[in-house]
């Protein structure tokens, strides 16, 4: 269920705009999420896609195995 809630110290509850986004699924340790972010850059680039001023990165579900976590990162576009 998607719904406000308050915020508390670095976390707020904030709205994305609409748009269209460019989106990549990192799967693996957090380490990785650099490259996972260079990846989208790079592939923007290459499609002459210009990134806009938001982007959000959404952590799955917690894992002790590193190689199960899942982060998606995206990067709505102008």
């Amino acid at each position: 269920m998607v719904r406000p809630f308050a915020g508390e110290g670095d976390v707020a509850c904030v709205t994305t705009p609409a748009g269209e986004a460019a989106v990549v699924v990192h799967r693996g340790p957090y380490s990785g999420i650099p490259g996972a972010h260079q990846a989208l850059r790079q592939w923007c680039t290459a499609n002459g896609r210009a990134i806009g001023a938001h982007s959000l990165e959404i952590y799955g579900d917690w894992s002790a195995d590193p190689a199960e976590l899942e982060t998606t990162i995206a990067y709505l576009l102008q």
